[in-house]
């Protein structure tokens, strides 16, 4: 038995679920869940190339010519500080360490049309 599964459902783009099931198909054969255990291997080995959530823990520093002036561990945090600090957001330089990580997007979004 199997405990602890998890029902994710997505929507792919056409050729990518083609080449999914291809690959699925030539690695772990036509059986049931073979697309499961490819989708599972395929995450598993995505989540392990990069940092933790721990390690990838941002700070963000306000900076008033060249002087650190507010702290904050989200940009929303940063921003009320500086509203109650009364610091125009405009006179100020925003720092994150380590460097804030880079926006990626994992797919395209498709809309079928009606033939």
């Amino acid at each position: 038995m199997v405990f602890g599964l998890g029902v994710i459902t997505l929507k792919l783009d056409d050729t990518i679920e083609k080449r999914l099931r291809q690959r699925a198909a030539h690695l772990y054969g036509l059986r049931r869940g073979s697309l499961s255990r490819a989708v599972e291997d395929a995450l598993t080995s995505w989540l392990s190339s990069g940092p933790s959530v721990e390690e990838a823990q941002v700070r963000y520093f306000a900076f008033l010519r060249g002087k650190s002036v507010l702290e904050a561990p989200s940009l929303r945090e940063l921003a009320r500080g500086l509203k109650k600090a009364e610091i125009d957001p405009r006179d100020i330089e925003i720092r994150a360490t380590p460097r804030a990580p880079s926006v990626e997007k994992l797919g395209l979004r498709v809309s079928h049309r009606a033939a």
